[in-house]
């Protein structure tokens, strides 16, 4: 094989997604809101998610089975992908470091917990876009699923909308997970030339 010497030696990475000490798979980070059948609100971090399809509009994340997210997903058949942007990043962790089932928490932490315009799960006021969904379908790996969920609402702020595309996502200034708690920003955002 012919190698340019500019271009770095390739090394093996783990298969073991847990122990690479540098993600090339970046995943944004949302706050995802549930409620169990007494109607007891539950906000989680996740950053494996993705839109799966456009039409309908389904969305995928992945969990843990043993996270209360999943099992009330699967008890209710709802939930709420919440955006926040950098400025809660703080707020953000801290809700992945033990559970936060219950309001008066979520708002020590700079959460608002307001009713979604669908679902049963609350949306939370800060957080800069909102997609409320209706349980799919799921695929099970282990200890881990991914449950997929059809949008039947969402809602973004208004300043989201207005400005240039630059401008847009600056103000959305979404967060995605690297490793070992480690976050990133949007650096450049930039247009091909194409």
């Amino acid at each position: 094989m012919i190698r340019d010497e500019s271009m770095s030696a390739k090394v093996c990475l783990n298969l073991d997604k847990a122990k690479w000490p540098t993600s090339p798979l970046p995943g944004q980070i949302v706050l995802v809101s549930t409620v169990n059948r007494g109607k007891v609100p539950n906000v989680a971090p996740k950053s494996w998610i993705s839109m799966v399809a456009l039409k309908p509009a389904v969305i995928g994340f992945g969990c843990n089975l043993k996270h209360k997210t999943a099992k009330n997903v699967l008890e209710t058949k709802e939930f709420v992908i919440n955006v926040p942007s950098e400025d809660l990043v703080e707020s953000v962790w801290k809700t992945g470091e033990s559970e936060h089932d219950d309001a008066s928490k979520l708002k020590k932490l700079g959460f608002t917990l307001v009713p979604s315009v669908t679902v049963a799960p609350p949306s939370i006021q800060e957080c800069k876009a909102h997609f409320e969904c209706v349980y799919d379908s799921d695929k099970r790996y282990g200890d881990e699923i991914w449950i997929f969920g059809e949008m039947v609402f969402a809602s973004i702020d208004e300043n989201a909308l207005k400005g240039t595309s630059r401008k847009r996502y600056k103000y959305l200034k979404p967060m995605f997970y690297l490793e070992e708690r480690t976050y990133g920003t949007l650096g450049e955002i930039k247009k091909t030339k194409i």
